[in-house]
């Protein structure tokens, strides 16, 4: 294949410049691609992938590609599969972490990690530094007064290290030095005082760690540190990882920290086969442990490494470009420009728009209040739309998402419609409030202010006048809200039947569910609340935009309290509501779901969600001194400057990096940027303009007059911050990606209403017993078969304990049919390992994931398990089914559509067929094959055409049948199922 087959096949794409071809074309060695804003950085590093493999330097699995955030990632990914040819699946397209959570998850028993090990939340760490507080070692930082006070700027303390690769030992090593110079000299006590903190603060590090690892636990931090450690310590594994990546890419490089870094360059220590993306002037997530002085000295590091710097801008007008760059200048000399002596100026190769229409590009307007600001900058949006702006066109940018509400109201009173990223929490939302207010309300009679909530609820609607002479008689008695509702009749407070009515229901509902609570856990307990209820049949009936977010969000509330029930030391309800309450009080507050909605709708977000964006106009607002660039916070327990291991500027770099902000946002801006703020924000002092303005526009502050709001103005800002209901939900376009898996193409062909039900509005259902067993049994082969894929030894103790962790007493008919099913699979996973033990062959892939493009949808899944042996691949999967004989177990493998499926994924990873597919069934031990053929795969494809062509025409009709009713989990709130036949 010729490498301009794979450089020109990109749909729709420009050819390359010059510099962007020399990128792309470069051969062995490190190169430093500096890729200013609009400079297609993300085709430029997808091109070069493509070149990789098409002039054969490199196989595809031999490519490791490394980005920030999943999305960056999926985006990579996608762009490599439509530039690569048939057969040429399987580059790693990853983030960091989640790439150092694969290496530990392969190799992580050599550390004493089991391969089942959780990864927790910030949140979640809080809470497990609480659950130890007392057996740590801890007495300055843990004052008896207020034990939690320091348990946020600790966790704050030994993130900082792990970004600077700096672990435990080194770090007691250096308190230890610190001691030794303090006791040397006694006279300076101030010395021995420091040098004791210090001592406290490594021995609390150390075992903070030990005390994750005896749970089976790590940190977000731990997936980068914890892989270097991993990789230095055994040569054997970092020599097996070294020569699997020949090519090592490194997207948005300027924001990596020190230990990335580090992780990046031990894996191409052999070859320096590394390319990196990046601009010093885009770096703006120091808050994260970002370590500019990466992509500021990657020259240093490599001394051979070829350099190109991308200074084409295909993005804005050459006036935006020019106040941007006007700025940035402002951090010399600490950028690459100076220090590289090279010219970053960036040059549009945008013509530019009609003056009539956008002249100037760039605007700076400065008002008298805040509310002025946000009224003006809503009614330029509306006269722009009213010319011919789409609003989808348009971005409002804030500093904080506390910013938004005066522009979300003001575009709120002139019926712009608008997402905003920053909406309420989950835990927020009426829909959830309402169901941990149940649960409070269950574990916790007493909790008048739940109970209260609850019985104003849309579920009981208590009468208001009741409610408030029931509160009032609580607070005069000293009194609980439930103790008078239980004794409303002896109290003298009158209630009409159907009140009294809806009071005993109330009460009936709390005492049902708190005996309920003693049998099954805090899951079970809800599920069964919202079906007794009725709130299940109305989240499934009613289909409006506002009705699917509430059942989304209902459905993730359900998600996040399994995965409460999995870090309990029991799943009932009181333990979770325990949890839930701790995790709330520690920031704990996942996103609710967004409306998908009509792509129309003005953009509100922060300048960081913003990065990678762009729009045609751009609004950056609330541009003073003060909250542009914010005041500097400095962590509360700061990391020892002896152990930074990043070369930090010579510059204020807190102001270098709020100015670096600054710039992204600008250069988000197409055609038009407007540049806002106001005098009186609110507080006692008149605010300046942002000295950023000042510089990018090289105005003097007298230079700023101020515009009044009118009268009528001032009026009108006073609606309410509502988003308006504008919304109809969107249909994914005839050229969107659908991300197809096999159950959700199972699931269509099946009933699309089940699809509806199941992957859009995600309705909560009961976990049935059999997919939780299934489910315990494959995490503890998974973790069997990984460690004997990388040569480990694992005995069957540690895998049931892997068994045990992952077991939920969910579902079960009984106490007794549980323990008969816990029974059933030890035996089982004992005939596994001992069949395993005696001559099982060695695995080449686990739990490997893989996606490929098929007529613009992406096809993804998960292999159980491959084996290449010398006749072919082997695709296996396990099931728990049971199968009794041969002759079935033959007859499911040969009829199984997911290993069509995956046969199918197999041929676009390794361009042929695997030799066969075997469904191994773990409960009976039988194993059935068959061999899977091109015409099966032409079934599949044709079945994925009829799947994709109903979800984006949005045809979710129900097809009731009998058999596919009978086994439905939505059987009983689907309207539908009375028809089946």
């Amino acid at each position: 294949m010729e490498p301009s087959s794979l450089l020109g096949s990109e749909a729709g794409t420009r050819p390359l410049s010059p510099k962007q071809k020399a990128a792309v074309e470069h051969g062995e060695g490190p190169l430093l691609i500096i890729a200013g804003a609009g400079t297609g950085k993300t085709l430029v590093i997808t091109r070069r992938i493509a070149h990789l493999i098409s002039t054969k330097k490199a196989k595809p699995h031999e490519i490791l590609a490394l980005t920030f955030t999943e999305k960056a990632a999926k985006e990579m990914e996608e762009r490599v599969d439509l530039l690569v040819p048939y057969g040429y699946t399987g580059i790693t397209i990853s983030t960091f972490h989640a790439f150092g959570d694969r290496i530990l998850r392969e190799h992580g028993l050599r550390l004493g990690l089991t391969p089942d090990f959780r990864v927790l939340s910030r949140p979640e760490q809080v809470i497990f530094f609480r659950k130890h507080l007392f057996s740590l070692p801890l007495k300055t930082f843990r004052p008896l007064g207020n034990p939690t006070k320091h348990i946020e700027a600790l966790l704050s303390l030994f993130s900082r290290a792990k970004d600077e690769d700096v672990g435990p030992e080194a770090y007691l090593a250096y308190a230890d030095r610190r001691l030794t110079k303090a006791l040397a000299t006694p006279e300076d006590s101030s010395l021995l005082e420091e040098a004791a903190f210090e001592k406290e603060l490594a021995e609390t590090y150390r075992h903070y760690q030990d005390l994750l690892m005896e749970e089976g636990c790590i940190d977000f931090g731990d997936q980068v540190s914890m892989a270097l450690r991993l990789l230095r310590e055994n040569p054997t594994v970092l020599k097996k990882v070294q020569s699997q990546f020949r090519y090592i890419l490194v997207d948005e490089f300027q924001d990596t920290n020190f230990a990335q870094f580090q992780l990046v360059r031990l894996l191409s220590e052999s070859h320096h086969n590394v390319t990196v993306v990046g601009d010093d002037d885009q770096s703006i997530y120091k808050f994260r442990g970002a370590a500019i002085s990466n992509i500021l000295g990657f020259g240093k590091m490599y001394h051979d490494a070829k350099r190109v710097v991308l200074t084409e801008n295909y993005r804005s007008v050459q006036p935006i470009l020019d106040v941007a760059y006007r700025l940035i200048q402002q951090n010399n000399p600490d950028r690459l420009e100076v220090q590289e002596k090279i010219d970053k100026r960036l040059i549009s190769q945008v013509e530019d728009p009609a003056p009539s229409l956008l002249d100037p590009p760039v605007v700076h307007l400065h008002y008298d209040t805040l509310s002025s600001e946000a009224d003006a900058v809503a009614r330029i949006i509306a006269e722009e739309h009213e010319a011919g702006l789409d609003f989808g066109d348009v971005a409002i940018l804030v500093r904080g998402n506390a910013d938004a509400d005066s522009f979300l109201r003001a575009l709120n009173v002139r019926g712009i419609p608008y997402r905003f990223t920053g909406n309420r929490g989950l835990y927020s939302r009426p829909e959830v409030r309402l169901l941990i207010a149940f649960m409070r309300a269950v574990a916790d009679f007493h909790d008048s202010s739940s109970l209260y909530y609850l019985a104003t609820s849309e579920l009981y609607r208590l009468p208001d006048e009741i409610l408030a002479r029931c509160n009032a008689l609580a607070r005069r008695k000293n009194q609980s809200l439930y103790d008078v509702f239980k004794t409303i009749e002896s109290v003298g407070i009158s209630v009409s039947p159907e009140a009294a009515a809806t009071l005993e229901k109330l009460l009936t509902d709390l005492q049902a569910s708190l005996q309920r609570a003693r049998e099954v856990d805090a899951g079970v307990v809800l599920y069964e609340f919202i079906r007794r209820s009725g709130l299940l049949e109305q989240y499934a009936e009613r289909m409006t935009t506002a009705q699917e977010v509430k059942i989304q969000n209902v459905a993730r509330f359900f998600e996040e309290i399994r995965r409460f029930q999995q870090l309990t030391p029991t799943a009932a309800l009181h333990d979770v509501v325990a949890y839930l309450d701790l995790l709330i009080k520690a920031g704990e507050d996942p996103p609710a779901a967004e409306a998908d909605v009509d792509a129309s709708a003005v953009s509100v977000l922060t300048i960081h969600k913003s990065k990678g964006l762009e729009f045609d106009t751009v609004f950056m607002v609330g541009l003073v001194d003060g909250k542009f660039p914010s005041r500097e916070r400095s962590e509360r327990i700061e990391l020892p400057v002896e152990l930074i291991q990043e070369v930090l500027p010579q510059g204020d770099f807190h102001i270098q990096e709020e100015r670096r902000l600054f710039y992204v946002g600008m250069t988000r801006a197409r055609r038009r940027l407007y540049l806002t703020s106001a005098r009186d924000i609110g507080g006692v002092r008149e605010r300046k303009v942002s000295p950023f303005v000042l510089e990018a526009l090289n105005l003097p502050i007298q230079a700023v007059p101020t515009t009044k709001a009118s009268a009528l103005e001032a009026i009108a800002r006073h609606g309410a911050v509502e988003q308006p209901d504008l919304f109809t939900r969107r249909a994914p376009a005839s050229d969107e990606p659908l991300y197809l898996t096999h159950y959700q193409i199972d699931d269509y062909s099946t009933c699309p209403l089940k699809y509806k039900y199941t992957h859009i509005l995600r309705v909560p259902i009961y976990q049935h017993h059999a997919v939780l067993y299934g489910n315990a049994m494959h995490q503890a082969v998974a973790a069997y078969l990984s460690a004997k894929m990388t040569d480990q030894t694992i005995s069957f103790e540690e895998i049931l304990v892997v068994f045990n962790r992952a077991w939920r007493s969910e579902g079960f008919l009984s106490r007794q049919h549980e323990e008969q099913r816990l029974a059933a699979g030890r035996a089982a996973l004992q005939r596994f390992y001992d069949e395993q033990e005696r001559g099982g062959r060695k695995p080449t892939y686990i739990e490997k994931e893989f996606s490929f493009t098929f007529e613009g949808n992406r096809i993804a899944g998960r292999w159980d398990r491959v084996d290449e042996t010398p006749e072919g691949g082997v695709i296996i999967d396990y099931k728990t089914a049971e199968v009794h004989d041969q002759k079935t177990a033959d007859k499911k493998a040969k009829e199984n559509p997911q290993l069509t499926l995956y046969a199918w994924s197999y041929r676009e990873r390794f361009g042929t067929l695997p030799v066969r597919v075997e469904l191994h069934f773990l409960d009976s031990g039988f194993v059935g094959t068959a061999v899977r053929k091109e015409k099966e795969i032409e079934k599949m494809q044709e079945k994925i055409r009829v799947v994709a062509e109903g979800i984006r025409k949005e045809d979710f009709e129900a097809r009731p049948t009998y058999i596919a009713c009978q086994y439905c989990a939505y059987q009983d709130i689907c309207p539908n199922t009375a028809g089946a036949e």
